[in-house]
């Protein structure tokens, strides 16, 4: 068995071992290289992916839901931005949905950076001031990375 083992060591050294090294390092750095532009690409077609914020309201009653939508539509006017949505709450007899909050708004941003700045934005801080008159509670909030 060792006989076996012996004689390919033997061949490996018969060949001239600096060329054999030479060339192992030319594709290393050749695989180095390819890794490196495989992760530039990855890079450039995955983004860091879309970060969605929900917002569940409580409306009081008799507050004008027209005017609310009004005033959060205005949010589309915020730089990053994307894919606003409004709507009430439907119910549909599931016990598990979150039925004391009757208003839901969902948008997205292409990461934290952006949802940051969308926090510090003078529309939304008017918009947080402004709707106390038709809040019945705080609103709640989830946040999550669309992958």
């Amino acid at each position: 068995m060792k006989q076996f083992l012996i004689f390919p060591l033997l061949l490996l050294f018969a060949c001239n071992s600096s060329s054999v090294q030479d060339e192992l390092a030319k594709v290393k750095q050749q695989l180095a290289l390819a890794n490196e532009k495989i992760s530039q690409l990855e890079t450039q077609i995955e983004p860091e992916g879309d970060l969605v914020h929900l917002v569940f309201f409580r409306i009081k009653p008799d507050a004008d839901r027209a005017a609310l939508v009004a005033e959060i539509k205005k949010l589309k006017d915020i730089e990053g931005v994307m894919d606003l949505e409004i709507g009430p709450f439907e119910d549909l007899g599931d016990d598990r949905a979150l039925s004391e909050y009757n208003m839901l708004m969902q948008m997205s941003f292409a990461g934290k950076a952006a949802y940051e700045s969308y926090q510090k934005h003078p529309i939304h801080l008017n918009l947080k001031e402004n709707t106390g008159l038709f809040m019945a509670g705080p609103p709640a909030t989830y946040d999550f990375m669309k992958k």
